[in-house]
């Protein structure tokens, strides 16, 4: 099974193709509340994004309460994880061993695979240009094809790019985007917003409401995943100051 967490559609996209090429079920994470997890099939391959050179949240906490009767599964088998990333993954991988570490679940392989940057919410942080942007997408699908040979022959592996200085880039910048970078009420949508909903629909976490009058308001469950940044047609989701005149990026549905 894999299991995959996702905002702006890089994971998803990576997971729903390996999931093409194992033969195995895709669940978004979201979808799958972990006291209820059931196992499915002979291996667990997880999904997810690099968040500011570490991994989302979120997907610590769901580990940690999984349900007894998964555990026991994964404890068997343990699990594979594919992180997608913009350019490099600091320690992130160091930092989901750990939250496998501690459930028991021991970690099999590990790979990378590189897509367009869409993190926006510190300075000096954008997106690619879209010369960038669509030589990535153009790369991905030999890394997911070689990610999948591997795993389907067994031959597990610890294949990333950690990049330069990763202790200081995960020890510095993850804990503050965590602390600064995910602030619910922190959210707001400008005088361009123009009630289409769009951010609303794609909101992984249906934290997003509209009001009587289509504005859009977030609740207490934001993991600032940007998918409702990335989505506004006008540009009117800004994240306080902090995105102001910075570029969007959703993977591309064809």
């Amino acid at each position: 099974m894999i299991i995959y967490f996702s905002g702006t559609g890089n994971s998803r996209a990576v997971a729903t193709m390996l999931a093409t090429l194992t033969a195995d079920h895709v669940y978004p994470l979201v979808d799958t509340p972990p006291a209820e997890a059931g196992w499915h099939g002979e291996r667990l391959i997880l999904v997810m994004p690099v968040y500011s050179w570490g991994i989302p949240p979120l997907v610590g906490g769901w580990i940690a309460g999984l349900n007894e009767e998964f555990l026991s599964r994964a404890r068997r088998h343990g699990a594979t994880v594919v992180l997608t990333c913009g350019d490099e993954t600091g320690r992130a991988p160091q930092m989901i061993e750990k939250a496998l570490q501690r459930a028991g679940i021991p970690l099999r392989g590990l790979w990378d695979v590189i897509m367009p940057n869409n993190y926006v919410l510190l300075p000096g942080f954008d997106v690619d240009s879209k010369e960038v942007e669509r030589e990535k997408l153009s790369r991905y699908p030999a890394r997911v094809e070689q990610i999948a040979e591997a795993i389907l022959a067994g031959q597990y592996a610890r294949d990333y790019t950690a990049g330069s200085w990763p202790r200081l880039k995960s020890g510095l910048v993850y804990p503050l985007f965590v602390k600064m970078g995910i602030v619910s009420s922190r959210w707001l949508a400008t005088d361009a917003c123009v009630g289409c909903g769009l951010c609303e629909r794609i909101c992984p976490m249906r934290n997003i409401t509209l009001t009587a009058d289509r504005t859009p308001r977030w609740g207490s469950r934001c993991v600032s995943c940007l998918g409702c940044y990335h989505v506004c047609p006008r540009n009117a989701v800004q994240y306080g100051k902090a995105t102001r005149g910075k570029g969007q990026y959703l993977f591309p549905r064809h």
